[in-house]
């Protein structure tokens, strides 16, 4: 018997984690998986949301039950969060112990991303992890097959790990699934079946996100970010919704631009090189650009792939909103400036900028291109 283990904080659990274990399956074709969120991972020292709701959270995973061939049994355990609730650390050599006493005569298989591959070294006793289960290690570029080869070969006796690259993407509707919970509702109902098969056979037409709305962004950002961050967040929504009214733009379409800008504010800068380099054709220049603008381009990167956004002016406006760009759109000025001036900024000059954009409300009957020139004189006075 074959059982794959595949943990992770899953805060929220996303189309990369579904796909992930996805391809881990289909290497080891085990007899059943255990999907196992963290009660806390050693590696953060925080999550946004509490264990029972990322428990829930991860029921998204039952949709890779409907490939019966890859995975025929699929089991989400809240071990490790009725673990963190009763003050005990989380390791995940203790997960694998538990599963070996569980599972006697089971070979055991340990999923992993090549990320975690390179600190694996300074787990919790590690060398116990490497004599209970064989490593299988997720890459999302082929170019690093090689690199994890090499470093597993190095700790493993031979044929006791495996490295593949994740062969395919899908756009699983895991998102979905938060935003269901966030409303009382079944999350199996919103991703139990897989993007682009349906009930009429697997080569049905690719099924869409439904566009975010405000309400959902919102639900969003509030579990993702500090209070402070989060009061921020609300007054660059009023600020933008107010620009938006004078210069001619698409009111609800600032206020989603201004709910998401930060949402990836509070992240570390680990994980934002991973979303970075996860996604290098959405990256602007990635981990070359300086650390300072990473979270707005990572922002947008997870709204359009994680979160349904497919507003190309949304995400153009959430990407460049730190520090703009040559050629920006309207959108991009109005997040760019209601950031700037957002009602808890104090820095010198902002009191003279606020007055002029109530100065600059009678562009609202001018023309685009007299809106447009008033904008960009406007928009000049920022730091």
């Amino acid at each position: 018997m074959k059982v794959l283990l595949y943990g992770g904080t899953f805060d929220p659990p996303h189309n990369g984690h579904l796909n992930n274990l996805r391809a881990a399956a289909a290497r080891v074709q085990p007899d059943k998986v255990v999907v196992m969120p963290a009660g806390l991972s050693p590696f953060k020292q925080k999550t946004s949301a509490p264990g029972a709701l990322r428990l829930e959270m991860c029921s998204c995973f039952h949709a890779l039950e409907e490939d019966a061939d890859t995975i025929p049994q699929l089991e989400v355990s809240g071990w490790e969060i009725e673990q963190a609730a009763a003050g005990n650390r989380n390791y995940t050599v203790l997960t694998v112990e538990k599963l070996a006493r569980e599972n006697p005569g089971a070979q055991l298989y340990l999923a992993i991303g090549s990320d975690m591959l390179l600190s694996f070294d300074g787990w919790h006793r590690w060398q116990d992890i490497l004599r209970l289960a064989h490593l299988v290690v997720t890459s999302r570029h082929v170019a690093t097959t090689p690199s994890c080869t090499q470093r597993l070969s190095g700790w493993t006796p031979p044929g006791h790990a495996s490295c593949l690259h994740r062969y395919r993407r899908c756009p699983w509707p895991a998102a979905r699934s938060v935003h269901a919970l966030q409303q009382g509702k079944p999350a199996k109902q919103s991703c139990r079946r897989p993007c682009g098969r349906s009930s009429a056979g697997r080569n049905s037409t690719k099924r869409k996100y439904q566009p975010m709305n405000l309400k959902q962004a919102k639900e969003l950002v509030r579990g993702r970010l500090s209070d402070k961050r989060y009061e921020h967040t609300l007054n660059v929504k009023k600020m933008a919704v107010k620009l938006a009214k004078i210069y001619g733009e698409d009111e609800e379409r600032a206020a989603l631009a201004a709910l998401l800008h930060d949402s990836a504010k509070e992240i570390s800068k680990d994980e934002m090189r991973e979303i970075l380099r996860a996604y290098p054709q959405y990256a602007e220049g990635g981990e070359e650009r300086p650390a300072p603008v990473w979270h707005g381009v990572c922002a947008a990167i997870l709204a359009r792939t994680q979160w349904g956004v497919t507003d190309e002016a949304v995400l153009s406006a959430i990407a460049c909103h730190t520090a703009g760009k040559p050629g920006m759109t309207r959108l991009d000025k109005i997040l760019y400036l209601a950031d700037m001036t957002s009602a808890e900024r104090d820095w010198p000059g902002v009191e003279k900028l606020r007055k002029l954009e109530k100065k600059e409300s009678g562009c609202r009957y001018a023309g685009r291109a007299e809106a447009d020139q008033r904008f960009r004189a406007l928009a000049g006075q920022a730091p």
